[in-house]
């Protein structure tokens, strides 16, 4: 003869809804753990400001930074984003940028790099996807 014993099962939760959108203000550039070597390396150039500046360091190790930075901005329509800065870059740095302009493209948007640092364009060229991302190298 078998039974059946029923377990109590506790109350299944209700689902988190989503945190709150933030208001749009001036992204943060906390800093994240260090994993990896960056990919190019070169002085940073004098340029003016053009929008929200990128950080000097676009490498996985600052990628989680990057990727808030980024996100922000692109959730607050900013349409360009100072690139002039960007003196260490590897390919996750790349990466994050190639998926920001993806992001903002797919809410009807461009996201342009103003004045690209050559270490951006560099690596960006090493990667096959400099014209993806609309970096032109100047003269």
């Amino acid at each position: 003869m078998s039974h059946s014993t029923s377990a109590k099962r506790p109350p299944r939760r209700a689902k988190r809804a989503a945190p709150p959108a933030r208001p749009c203000a001036a992204p943060s550039r906390a800093k994240a753990a260090a994993v990896a070597a960056p990919v190019v390396t070169a002085p940073a150039p004098a340029a003016p400001s053009a929008g929200p500046a990128l950080p000097a360091t676009l490498d996985v190790r600052e990628i989680g930074a990057a990727f808030e930075f980024l996100r922000s901005a692109v959730n607050c329509g900013v349409d360009s984003i100072d690139a002039s800065r960007v003196t260490t870059i590897d390919t996750a740095g790349v990466q994050l940028l190639l998926a920001a302009g993806r992001t903002a493209a797919a809410h009807g948007r461009a996201l342009r790099w103003a004045g690209p640092s050559s270490a951006l364009i560099e690596a960006a060229t090493r990667l096959g996807v400099a014209g993806v991302l609309g970096l032109v190298r100047a003269g």
